[in-house]
C-alpha cells in the first residue's frame, strides 16, 4: 500500500516510517522541511521513501501529494492540540485540510482512502464517568470538533480511524530498520479504553466519577513504537476492524510489572 504520512518529523511520525516499511508499504512523507527530516532519519531509511514538501494546512497541497503519488492511504500525525480551551493551535486547520483532501481525492478516484488520524484518550467513552475532555477536565478541547467532523462523514467517503492514546513514550531513541520486534503487549479496543476499571466507587455522589478517573488515568502510557506498529499492521491487513471507530490502547506489560 502507498501511504502518505503527515507529521513525519514528530515523535510518532518518525517511528511510523520504519514501521510502515517493515509492513511492505511505500512511504510518501509530507513535511514542511525536508532538511529537518533528513537530519532525523538515517540515510538507509531516507533512501527508501519519497519526500514531498508542503503545507499541512493546505488541502490542495495534500490532495496533490495523494494524487501525484497514487497513494491508497493517509496517516496524519501532524499538529498538536492546544492544552487549555483559551489556547489555539494549528491542529484544527490541519485536521480539516486532511479530511477535505482525502474526501475529494477519493471522490475523484472513485475509491475511498484509508485514513488514520491521531487524537487523544479523552475522546474515548469511559464507563462510570462522562468524558474527561468534555465534562471534567477542559483540556485538549480541539480534539472534540475534529471527532465531530469525522462522525459527520460516511465511512464510504473516508475509511477513517482515530487513534486515542494517552501519554506515549519512546522505547528507543534510534529510528532504524530492522525495527525491534513488537512486544505483543499493546491491547486495543474500540470506543472504550481497554482494561478500564469501572469500580464501585463510581456510585459515590459527586466524587465517584473523579475517583474512577483517578484510579484509571495513570495506567495508559504506551510506547510510540507499539502505536506505530498498530497503524502499520492494520494498513497491511486492509480490513475494516477499526474503520469508523475511535481506538483506545493499553500496554499490558504494566500489569505484568505490577504483579512482580
Amino acid at each position: 500500500m502507498k501511504v502518505l504520512l503527515l507529521g513525519a518529523t514528530g515523535n510518532l511520525g518518525i517511528r511510523l516510517i520504519p514501521a510502515l516499511l517493515l509492513h511492505n508499504h511505500s512511504v510518501v512523507a509530507f513535511v514542511r522541511s525536508s532538511s529537518k527530516l533528513s537530519s532525523l532519519l538515517p540515510p538507509t531509511l531516507l533512501s527508501q521513501i519519497v519526500v514531498v514538501e508542503g503545507d499541512a494546512k493546505s488541502s490542495g497541497s495534500i490532495k496533490k501529494a495523494i494524487l501525484d503519488n497514487n497513494c491508497d492511504a493517509v496517516v496524519n500525525t501532524a499538529g498538536l492540540a492546544a492544552l487549555m480551551p483559551w489556547q489555539k493551535s494549528e491542529l484544527p486547520r490541519i485536521f480539516e485540510a486532511v479530511v477535505q483532501a482525502t474526501k475529494v481525492s477519493g471522490m475523484e478516484r472513485n475509491k475511498a482512502l484509508r485514513v488514520w488520524f491521531l487524537g487523544g484518550m479523552g475522546l474515548l467513552d469511559m464507563p462510570g464517568t462522562r468524558s474527561i475532555v468534555g465534562d471534567y477536565l477542559p483540556i485538549y478541547r480541539e480534539h472534540l470538533p475534529n471527532l465531530a467532523l469525522l462522525n459527520s462523514i460516511s465511512t464510504e467517503t473516508i475509511r477513517w480511524s482515530i487513534l486515542c492514546p494517552s501519554v506515549m513514550t519512546p522505547r528507543s531513541s534510534t529510528v532504524e530498520l530492522p525495527m525491534q520486534a513488537p512486544t505483543g503487549n499493546l491491547i486495543v479496543s474500540a470506543t472504550v479504553p481497554p482494561h478500564w476499571k469501572n469500580v464501585w466507587v463510581r456510585k459515590i455522589p459527586l466524587l465517584g466519577p473523579f475517583i474512577v478517573l483517578g484510579l484509571n488515568a495513570g495506567q495508559y502510557t504506551t510506547k510510540l513504537e507499539d502505536n506505530a506498529e498498530l497503524i502499520a499492521s492494520d494498513l497491511e491487513k486492509g480490513g475494516d476492524e477499526w474503520v469508523g471507530k475511535k481506538v483506545g490502547v493499553w500496554d499490558a506489560s504494566q500489569e505484568k510489572h505490577a504483579k512482580k
